[in-house]
């Protein structure tokens, strides 16, 4: 398995920042969209709650509206928060690699094992190939996890 450099780990993990950055933008975009149509469609259906001589089935309608919104809404705001998720995790491996790339950290060694099997072609070289896995990098005292 060959080890990519300092310089090319910290290039790959401005990537996925930037990607990741991308995608939760996109999805909080969708998520604020999702909530604009279902407020509309609550809208709908509360104007015709009051009304007189409305046909139950239009009421009907706009019910399985706002619940078809509501569920999108749902998805929407789940797809967001595993992006979040994402862009975070890539947050704190980026600074946590910057913090210990100049030391024998078997965290960094890990990254720079990690991003030279992903750039010689496959991440499945040597020990990898046989079904074994490469050993996890350990953190010995995680920074606590803040809202």
């Amino acid at each position: 398995m060959t080890t990519a450099s300092p310089k090319t780990v910290r290039a790959e993990l401005a990537d996925a920042l930037d990607a990741s950055r991308i995608a939760r933008e996109t999805a909080e975009r969708e998520l604020h969209r999702s909530i604009a149509l279902r407020s509309r469609a609550a809208e709908a259906l509360e104007r015709t709650a009051r009304r007189p001589g409305l046909d139950e089935s239009e009421r009907a309608r706009l019910r399985a509206e706002y619940a078809a919104a509501d569920h999108v809404v749902a998805e929407r705001r789940a797809v967001f928060e595993k992006r979040q998720e994402f862009e975070r995790a890539a947050s704190v491996v980026a600074r946590a690699f910057e913090a210990e790339a100049t030391s024998a950290s078997p965290l960094a060694a890990a990254l720079l094992q990690l991003v030279g099997s992903k750039r010689g072609g496959t991440a499945r070289h040597g020990a990898l190939a046989s079904g074994r896995t490469a050993p996890a990098a350990r953190v010995r005292s995680p920074r606590p996890r803040t809202a």
